[in-house]
């Protein structure tokens, strides 16, 4: 991973990527410990709170249903919006607003 694509997960927190994404989907953390996340899969019409966890150190995510999973919140804006990996780290830069 190149230094920008560093910088930038430096600057942008999964925690606050997924927090102004997600919509308030997700809970508070989980039982399984204080670092994860669950909730609705975004990846497909999900009726199953917590098939959707969400590492928020790392950003990694998962869906137990349907499969879809990354390790971080370039791979997630990648797959979400359907974009090449320039095109979500354009977009997430400008997100960050402190990458150049």
């Amino acid at each position: 991973m190149n230094s920008t694509a560093i910088s930038l997960k430096r600057n942008l927190s999964p925690e606050r990527y997924y927090s102004e994404r997600l919509n308030g989907s997700f809970g508070k953390a989980t039982g399984k410990g204080w670092h994860q996340w669950n909730g609705l899969c975004p990846f497909h019409n999900d009726k199953r709170p917590g098939s959707f966890v969400i590492n928020r150190a790392t950003g990694a995510y998962r869906c137990f249903s349907c499969g879809t999973k990354g390790g971080d919140i370039i791979d997630f804006h990648m797959q979400r919006h359907r974009l090449s990996f320039s095109g979500a780290f354009s977009e997430l830069r400008g997100m960050a607003k402190c990458v150049r």
